[in-house]
């Protein structure tokens, strides 16, 4: 009995082995070889990139790392410059200046006949070109206003609040300050007036402080009044006030003046994208402008301002009745081909 069971188990144990053979075949018949064969040549070749990579990186990393980080600041600040250029470039277009262009002339100023009238009726017809404001130093004719008013003129008359026209000469410019001085006394047909009735402050005036302003946005003469808000100008230029005043396009040059009637400054431009935010020249830097004047271009006459302000006490209706007399209109001509 024992033999007989021995047989029959090995019998089963021989036809298990024969089943198991017989799925290997099925299995393996069901596989792809070639594509076995390629997946183990791919990983193979991996495994050799991933350690030649590793072996550069262990030899490369500190270049590498010096590399990447030049390559992050270039990349960083190239994006820097160029937004600061156009912060700048924006900036530079926030401020606007004052001139008011108006028709170019068809036919040459030259035409303008010398009597008084004759003028008025000469620049009604051909409309000068730039125009802004401008006042009187003295009473016999000298006479500031901006520099970029009467920049490149071939030619400049003024026109008082009356109507009077009187032909100008360009004596000395200011160009850092945006500053140009004139003289009317080389016209014949200008008399000289009594002495000009405000002071000036070259002392700073302090935040606050009630100002007002006269001058030509139009073609009569206007007034404007409002606050000193800053004891600098724009982006911060420490030689001008920020005053929250509303001007237009032929304010520029006009008069700055405290509430006792003495000029702190000369309006120059505004700030286009904030409404009633101006700016003006101080008066200390104008008076620093007066003393570089050379002594030839004054005709050996020295220039001395008004120390005496005979406005102080008057109420403003007053003072602006005394001043308008004082404050003109500047008509610029420039050579056309």
């Amino acid at each position: 009995m024992n033999d007989e069971r021995e047989i029959e188990q090995s019998l089963y144990a021989y036809g298990e082995r024969i089943r198991f053979k017989q799925r290997l075949k099925k299995v393996q018949a069901r596989l792809d070889m070639d594509a076995m064969r390629q997946e183990a040549d791919t990983y193979r070749f991996q495994s050799q990139t991933t350690g030649q990579i590793r072996a550069l990186w262990q030899t490369y990393r500190t270049t590498l790392a010096v590399a990447a980080t030049a390559a992050i600041i270039t990349t960083f600040g190239s994006i820097f410059l160029y937004r600061s250029y156009q912060q700048s470039h924006q900036q530079e277009q926030q401020y606007s200046l004052l001139s008011k262009e108006i028709q170019a002339v068809k036919s040459s100023q030259r035409k303008l006949i010398n009597d008084i009238n004759g003028r008025g009726r000469g620049l009604s017809i051909n409309p000068a070109q730039v125009s802004g404001s401008g006042f009187l130093l003295t009473p016999d004719g000298y006479f500031v206003t901006n520099n970029h008013i009467v920049r490149e003129a071939d030619s400049v008359y003024v026109q008082s609040v009356k109507g009077e026209v009187y032909k100008a000469r360009v004596v000395f410019t200011d160009s850092q300050h945006d500053l140009a001085f004139l003289q009317l006394c080389d016209d014949s047909a200008f008399r000289t007036l009594p002495p000009v009735p405000y002071g000036f402050e070259a002392r700073p005036s302090e935040l606050g402080e009630r100002v007002y302003t006269l001058g030509y946005p139009r073609e009569e003469i206007v007034y404007g009044e409002g606050y000193l808000s800053s004891g600098t100008g724009y982006r911060g230029d420490s030689t001008a006030y920020q005053v929250a005043i509303g001007v237009n396009p032929g304010n520029s040059g006009g008069p700055l003046l405290d509430e006792k009637g003495n000029v702190i400054g000369i309006i120059s431009g505004k700030q286009t994208t904030s409404e009633g935010v101006s700016f003006a020249v101080k008066t200390n830097y104008l008076i620093e402008a007066l003393n570089t004047i050379p002594a030839d271009s004054l005709k050996g006459q020295p220039l001395r301002l008004n120390r005496k302000n005979t406005m102080t006490n008057l109420s403003r209706k007053q003072q602006i009745k005394r001043m308008q007399d004082y404050v003109y209109q500047v008509k610029v001509f420039k050579h056309k081909d």
